[in-house]
């Protein structure tokens, strides 16, 4: 087998990918359509704020992401921010898209970049981008969201395992709004710099100032409840946004100076699958990892990167 791989997605799961095929000698180019790696480990700035707008912390429960946390913690990548239920939330030392910019400097990863279809071809694969550029690889991993990843195969699912298909189009994602805004003076929420609403349409708020992503005032991060997001994903952006800070309004604490609203379409599958990642063709090689089956927790995407990489890897080493 050709030694080489495409990945399609730089979040989590795929740069772990990454990383574990490297080790093994293979050569690997990582594809995303966003501007950065990252995924929703993601990291925007408004004005002097910054916000981490998607994934807020994570937690550690298995010893191989136990090794990998040792490793970012050590290197001064993550720090712990607070303690809950005998678990370390963990962040990312400069906001959670730092952590993705650490681990994409290794490797070939090319944003901005939207792929169109993949095929097979001559033993591999070829993925085609909307620009109209062109890469062979011997090996594919599709980390994007299920229907996404469904849309790419569809040039070539007559030659996949139609249970494997219908699995794929059968997993559904919750949508998720995130309003980020900044006012002018402290905010009520709580020391470390988060609250769970008990009720209502916010699900979480995060004070991006308490937490050491951002600076001055408080920037605020309002993530909404899957039902309010999903009722709300198509409407207006004043719509939402003028609700959720309704909301959120006993923990602003100032007036509300800048707001941006946010739509997260695939924040996380209803239900994940039981395997940490799907060998989907062996010939030629082609894994599926992400949400749809490690679950929308960073260690899940961490696992689901790691589990399609060995897939990957074996049948090359069985050649």
């Amino acid at each position: 087998m050709d030694p080489s791989c495409v990945i399609v997605g730089a979040g989590m799961s795929g740069l772990t990918a990454a990383g574990e095929l490297r080790e093994r000698g293979w050569n690997v180019t990582l594809l995303d359509k966003g501007r950065g790696a990252g995924g929703r480990m993601a990291t925007r700035r408004m004005g002097e704020s910054r916000f981490d707008h998607g994934a807020q912390f994570f937690t550690v429960r298995d010893p191989r992401f136990r090794e990998a946390t040792n490793r970012w913690q050590q290197a001064n990548w993550v720090v712990p921010w607070f303690d809950e239920g005998g678990h370390v939330r963990y962040r990312a030392a400069g906001g959670m898209n730092a952590l993705a910019k650490h681990l994409s400097m290794q490797f070939d990863v090319r944003t901005e970049t939207k792929v169109a279809r993949v095929e097979p071809a001559d033993e591999g694969w070829r993925v085609i981008t909307e620009s109209g550029l062109t890469l062979r690889a011997g090996a594919l991993v599709l980390t994007a969201p299920a229907p996404q990843a469904l849309a790419l195969l569809a040039a070539c699912s007559d030659r996949l395992p139609s249970q494997l298909l219908s699995t794929l189009a059968a997993i559904s994602f919750d949508p998720c709004l995130a309003l980020l805004v900044t006012i002018d003076g402290p905010s009520r929420v709580p020391p470390p710099g988060y609250i769970r609403p008990e009720q209502g349409p916010v699900e979480w708020i995060a004070d991006n100032t308490q937490k050491g992503v951002s600076n001055g005032a408080a920037a605020l991060t309002v993530h909404a409840r899957a039902d309010f997001s999903r009722d709300y994903l198509e409407a207006p952006q004043e719509d939402a946004a003028r609700l959720l800070l309704e909301a959120a309004g006993p923990w602003l604490g100032g007036e509300i100076t800048a707001w941006q609203l946010h739509r997260w379409r695939y924040s996380r599958p209803v239900e994940a699958g039981q395997r940490p990642a799907c060998l989907f063709s062996r010939q030629p090689p082609l894994a599926i990892a992400g949400d749809a089956f490690g679950g929308s927790r960073l260690e899940g995407a961490f696992l689901s990167g790691l589990a399609a990489a060995e897939m990957i890897a074996e049948l090359g080493s069985s050649d």
